[in-house]
This record gives structure tokens, sequence and C-alpha cells, in this order.
């Protein structure tokens, strides 16, 4: 009946068979028969998803009982159906159970993808100072300590948390982030700490706040030095007690979310102009990471540069231009006051304005005033043949070896690719 609905099937006549199918080929769903020689179905439901703990499996029966289907269920089975099973029913299950198995498979591959996209090998940190930021970010990553982010607006604070986070032994609960500063001082603590039900008008039922939904995950409370001093003094007692009480509650709730928090304030400064609770700016500074600014760390523009244009490629499917040597000398001059947020913003507008194989200068925003320095290279000095190669080193590694691939990352030919992996003695394997 199933192959002639269309679907492949394996049969096997015993649990011992059945693994041996099942390791030879891709297996969605297992229909399994609780009765079976050398090996029963639940001990063979439990072998199939101590293997695979995705796998959807429905278990059928002659002899049903509430004990063997609670059983079943608890083995990991979808559903377990008891004989005789109409042809209907076995069909929906099937389908149901393959629906599922796509649902699973969807979810898989997209945390892999999150997860692959905030892994700290693919942060740009070709500089020394952002080097020692990843290296904090690390060692943050495997410790449930606070972690305080600052650094100017831009600079990728945010980016950094999802990082830690996703590299943590929370990665698979969620993350949240609330920015402080875009949220009503009247409406904070309820967002941050929930509300019961009838705490103020308009509240007809219970809320969970964000300190509540991030259990087991992560809560980023972004500018932190925004937050009003009411909400400081609760915050204060969460990280003091692991406990808080809803809005209008009485009764403390667990908190058992991670906190981390990121601020472009001098919170010390807050400190002193009494915005700031200073006990708690004490409890945020256990595991501090500030990020430089990107004008102080050069090295670090092209990559980004590279990386931003590899997105652009990815998200519209197109062959987009490279950067010609007056847009590279105008990427490592300009002062980047708005970091890589105002670096991705130019370079998105110079896809767009760009009609040639590469980006020019002139492509770029004009509202810059560009230091004076022979070859209009800053004053402080940048290597770009040293710029250069790593580049190309970058590139070869991302594509492992592969030169079209390359090509296509640094936004060239394979011919010029091969023309400057030979001028820099990189071997074009």
């Amino acid at each position: 009946m199933l192959r002639r609905a269309g679907y492949d099937v394996r049969a096997a006549g015993s649990g011992r068979q059945a693994l041996k199918i099942y390791d030879q080929n891709q297996i969605d769903v297992a229909l399994i028969d609780l009765a079976m020689p050398e090996m029963d179905g639940i001990a063979l439901l439990k072998e199939l998803r101590h293997i695979n703990n995705n796998l959807q499996a429905i278990v059928i029966t002659a002899y049903g009982s509430v004990q063997r289907a609670v059983e079943a269920m608890k083995a990991g089975a979808l559903d377990f159906l008891t004989r005789p099973v109409r042809n209907q029913v076995l069909m929906a299950q099937i389908e149901k159970a393959l629906a599922m198995s796509a649902l699973v498979d969807e979810n898989r591959r997209l945390r892999e993808a999150v997860d692959n996209k905030y892994d700290f090998s693919h942060l740009v940190a070709r500089s020394p100072q952002m080097q020692k930021v990843v290296r904090l970010a690390e060692e943050a990553a495997q410790r449930e300590v606070i972690v305080l982010i600052t650094g100017e607006s831009g600079v990728g604070k945010e980016v950094l948390a999802r990082a830690i986070h996703y590299n943590s032994d929370r990665r698979s609960g969620p993350f949240f982030a609330l920015n402080c500063a875009a949220i009503p001082e009247t409406l904070v603590e309820s967002e941050l700490f929930g509300y019961e039900k009838g705490a103020f008008s308009g509240a007809q039922q219970r809320k969970a706040g964000l300190l509540e939904q991030a259990a087991h995950g992560t809560l980023l409370l972004d500018e932190i030095g925004d937050l009003p001093l009411p909400a400081q003094a609760k915050l204060l007692r969460v990280i003091e007690s692991r406990e808080m009480i809803p809005v209008g509650g009485t009764q403390p709730v667990k908190v058992a979310a991670r906190l981390m928090a990121a601020t472009n304030a001098d919170l010390r400064q807050r400190v002193r102009t009494k915005e700031f609770r200073e006990e708690l700016l004490f409890r945020l500074t256990v595991f501090p990471i500030h990020i430089p600014p990107l004008r102080e760390r050069r090295e670090d523009i092209l990559p980004l540069a590279a990386l931003i244009l590899e997105r652009l490629a990815r998200e519209t499917g197109k062959d987009l231009p490279g950067l010609s040597q007056d847009a590279v000398e105008y990427l490592m001059c300009a002062p980047w006051e708005g970091n890589v947020r105002e670096l991705a913003n130019a370079i998105e507008r110079a896809v767009i304005i760009s009609h040639g194989n590469l980006i020019a200068a002139s492509d770029l925003p004009t509202d810059h005033t560009l230091p004076p320095a022979a070859g209009g290279l800053p004053a402080s000095g940048v290597d770009l043949n040293e710029v250069e190669r790593n580049l190309l080193v970058q590139a070869m590694n991302r594509s492992g070896n592969n030169l079209s691939r390359a090509a296509r990352l640094l936004g060239i030919g394979r011919g010029a690719l091969r023309y400057r992996l030979e001028k820099h003695n990189l071997a074009a394997k």
C-alpha cells in the first residue's frame, strides 16, 4: 500500500535486520511491530533513537494496552496503533511523521546555519585588538559569568554576545536582546519582569517577562546605561538572589537565564552623576569585554568588507563587483565613526550604484574628510600588501583552496587571483 502511494519502502523481518537496513539507507520514518524475533519493537525503537534521536517512529501491535502504549511513547514513538489498522489512519500517521521529520531537519539546518554564522572562527579578528576580544569571548562562553560588553555604537556588541551564547552550553536555549533605550520607562519593568493578571489596567492575563522567557538561554540587556533606576534596583536583586517578582505579583519566580549586558556609555560617569547604581556596576563588571572602534583596528576593515560582499552575493545570488585600488584606499582611510554598521551600509550602497566590475571610490559615500597622507593611506601606516596577502590566505582557506570559489569571495577573476597568489608567493592548489 505504501509503495503504491509512492513511498520508498524497506522491509525487515527482525530487529537485527532493521538495524542493518537503517545503517545502509536514509530512513525518514520507522513503522515498527512490537512482536518480532531476536529483538522486540520497544528494544528496536530505543536502539534506533539512540542512533538518531530525531527519527520519527510509529509502533503497531495486535496486543494493545495502555502500559505498552506508554512504554512506546516514552521510548520516543510518535504514535501507537493497534491492529487492525485502517489504511486511512496509517497513511495519515505516515504523512504526519514525514511532516515532523521535515520540520526537525529544517530546524537542524537552521540551527547549524546559526551556529556556523556565530562560530568564533568566522568573526573578523585580523587585528591584535580583536584577537584579544575573541579570546576573552571564548573564555566567557565556557563560564556562567555575567559579561559586560562595551564599545561605540556599531562595533558589533550584539554580534559578540550572540557568538558567546551560541558557543556556550546554552546554545540550544533562546537568545533575547532587549534595547533598554528603545523601551518607554513605563514599560521596561513589565517587559523585563513580566506581570500578573490584573496588575494594571489592560493586564487581562499573566505575561512572562524576558527574564523568565530566556530560561536556559541568554538575555542581553543592550544599552543598559539607559535602564531606569527603579528597574536597576530590581535587576540587582535578580542577580543576587536569582529570583524576581513580576509586576503586581507577590510570589518570587526563579530566574534561570544567563545575563549579558552591553553599552556605549561610560557607566562610571553615570554612577558619578547618580544615573546608574554603583552596586549594579560592580555586579556587571565581573567579566568586561571592550570592543575597540574600527578606526583603531584598520587591519579588520578589508576582511570585513570582503565578508559583507560575500553576504550580499549570497543573499542576492549575483556575482558582485570587487573593490578597485582607490576604493580600497578610501576604505582604509575613512574614519568610520559609525564603525562596522556604517561600513556595511556604505558597501551595500556602493553595490547598488556601481555599474562596473569594480566598486570605485566614487561609489562610496562622499561625506568623509579623509586624512592627508602619502599615497592616500592614513598617517598611522597600513601595509596594503600585507592586508592583500591576508585576504588571499583567508579566501583560499574558506574556499578549501578552490580557485574559482576564492575568486568569487574576493570579487575578482581567476586570472587576477593567480597573479596575486604568485605575487605573494602563495601556492595555488
